[in-house]
């Protein structure tokens, strides 16, 4: 293949053929012949060196290299020689690129170069591709009452770190590339098969369900949301999210582009204990919340996320969540 045309092509696979950022992305990363090894995935070692004429030492070599730069993946069934792939979408290219434990800083500000002028005109044609979003948002757990309302486990972080079979953590992907805040950076929990993979190349490391919970309610604290994938099975991640680097809430917020589910709750005002000190629409990430001059605290709940910020920072407990949607809003 001719020099270029491999970096084109892998940025025709992410759905972005004229993007600028990410053959740079790519180069940043990699070299001309891991690219053609690249977009010949997926395979076997055998079928690689056969479509590439490598040897397959060179080629076991290349895909253990790419395999800890995030754009290779192993699938491994007992008898079977293991199966290599590409990244599948933008998304699983920035979340698994970003955490390599060797990134340059040239790789990170072509990323944020990348999410900043490139990822706003894609992420729309994406949203519109997917029958459901990919995460949706768990609340904070003690905002919800369960004597008021149903928590079920794939909706409960404590139950899910506690059920987990080993847990991981890496830095976030998007405040480390865009750094916007001065948020908690390493606080991404990787679950199950999310948190193997994760020790496996060195992106993270284990942690104790302890320090899990740790995590979390130092996130809760910052004002962090709490985002999982959108399954009631939850055996890859929780991020805790801000509104002004995170690639889903910022498109959320600026375009409405519909990235992430909300929680099956939204946030109530007790309009009779509300003073309207303002304190919930500081911490609400999505504008959701505004004080009319002299009244109680209103809530859009178009744009509510059911996020639980809102109730946890209270001072007159008048803000709670509502149980607004049945359990089959998550899919199964």
């Amino acid at each position: 293949m001719a020099d270029h045309t491999s970096y084109r092509q892998f940025a025709a696979n992410m759905l972005h053929p004229d993007s600028v950022y990410i053959p740079k992305i790519l180069k940043s990363m990699i070299d001309d012949g891991q690219a053609d090894l690249l977009v010949a995935l997926p395979g076997t070692v055998s079928d690689l060196a056969s479509r590439t004429q490598r040897p397959e030492r060179e080629i076991e070599k290349d895909l253990e290299d790419m395999f800890r730069k995030g754009l290779a993946f192993k699938k491994e069934k007992p008898g079977q020689p293991v199966s290599w792939r590409a990244p599948l979408h933008i998304a699983q290219f920035h979340d698994a690129s970003i955490v390599w434990p060797e990134a340059t800083s040239e790789f990170l500000r072509c990323w944020e170069s990348y999410m900043e002028k490139e990822w706003p005109a894609l992420a729309p044609l994406l949203a519109g591709f997917l029958p459901k979003p990919y995460t949706r948002v768990i609340p904070v757990e003690h905002s919800l009452e369960p004597a008021k309302t149903r928590v079920l486990t794939s909706e409960s972080l404590r139950e899910i770190i506690d059920g987990a079979e080993k847990i991981a953590v890496t830095k976030c992907t998007c405040r480390l590339s865009m750094h916007k805040c001065d948020a908690p950076i390493e606080v991404c929990l990787q679950v199950g098969r999310g948190a193997e993979y994760t020790i496996e190349r060195g992106s993270g490391h284990e942690i104790s369900k302890r320090e899990a919970h740790k995590i979390i309610n130092t996130c809760a604290e910052a004002g962090l949301v709490h985002v999982t994938m959108n399954t009631s099975d939850v055996t890859h991640f929780i991020c805790n999210c801000c509104g002004c680097c995170c690639q889903s809430f910022s498109m959320m917020i600026s375009d409405g582009v519909n990235l992430c589910d909300p929680s099956r709750y939204k946030a109530h005002v007790d309009a009779d204990a509300c003073t309207g000190c303002g304190t919930c629409m500081e911490r609400c990430h999505f504008n959701a919340i505004t004080i009319p001059e002299g009244c109680a605290a209103t809530v859009d709940l178009d744009i509510c996320m059911g996020c639980g910020q809102c109730a946890v920072v209270c001072p007159e407990e008048a803000m709670s969540m509502t149980e607004v949607k049945t359990p089959d809003f998550i899919p199964g």
